[in-house]
C-alpha cells in the first residue's frame, strides 16, 4: 500500500472517530437534561412523600406499645386456644368411648331381649300345642263313644247276626 493510500485511509478513521466524539458528546448532552427533569421529578416527590414518612414514623412510635400489647395479647389467645383444642381432643376421645361403651351395652341388651322373645314364642308354641292337645283328646274320646254307640245301635236294630256257616269269601269280601 502507497504512503498516499494510507493517509487517506489514516483520515478517514479520524473523521469516523471525530463523528463519533461529536455523536457521545450530543448523546450525553441529552442524558444531561433528562437526568435532570428526572431529578427535578424526584426532588418534587421527596418533598410530598417526607410528610407522609414522618406521620407513619410518628404514628408507629406512638402505637408502638398498643401493637406490643396486642401482640402479647395475641400469644396468650393462641396458647389458651391450643390448651382448649387439647382439652376439647380428650373430651371427644372420653364422648367416644362412652358411645362405643353405650352401643357394646344396648348390643348385648338387644340380644338378650331377642333371646327371652324367642324363648316366649317357643313356650307359646309349645302351650298352644298343648292346649290343642288338652281339648282334642276328649273331643277324640267322645267321638269313640259315640261311634261304639252307632255299632251298638246298629247291631241291635240289626238283630241278627250272619251265620256262621256263611263265611264270606275273600272273592265276595272284595266285590
Amino acid at each position: 500500500m502507497s504512503e498516499e493510500t494510507f493517509r487517506w485511509v489514516i483520515t478517514g478513521a479520524v473523521i469516523i472517530a471525530t463523528l463519533c466524539i461529536l455523536v457521545m458528546a450530543g448523546v450525553a448532552v441529552l442524558l444531561q437534561r433528562i437526568v435532570a427533569k428526572v431529578q427535578g421529578k424526584v426532588d418534587d416527590l421527596m418533598g410530598r412523600v417526607t410528610p407522609i414518612i414522618d406521620t407513619a414514623a410518628r404514628i408507629a412510635a406512638e402505637n408502638a406499645p398498643k401493637v406490643n400489647d396486642i401482640a402479647s395479647s395475641a400469644q396468650v389467645i393462641a396458647a389458651n386456644a391450643r390448651d382448649v383444642s387439647g382439652e376439647l381432643k380428650d373430651q371427644a376421645h372420653r364422648f367416644a368411648e362412652v358411645g362405643k361403651d353405650i352401643a357394646d351395652r344396648t348390643r348385648s341388651q338387644v340380644a338378650r331381649a331377642d333371646a327371652a322373645i324367642d324363648d316366649s314364642v317357643e313356650q307359646m308354641h309349645v302351650a298352644g300345642a298343648q292346649a290343642k292337645e288338652a281339648m282334642m283328646k276328649p273331643v277324640r274320646e267322645a267321638s269313640a263313644v259315640a261311634a261304639g254307640i252307632r255299632a251298638a245301635v246298629s247291631t241291635y236294630a240289626a238283630g241278627r247276626r250272619t251265620p256262621i256257616d256263611h263265611i264270606p269269601q275273600d272273592e265276595e269280601m272284595f266285590i
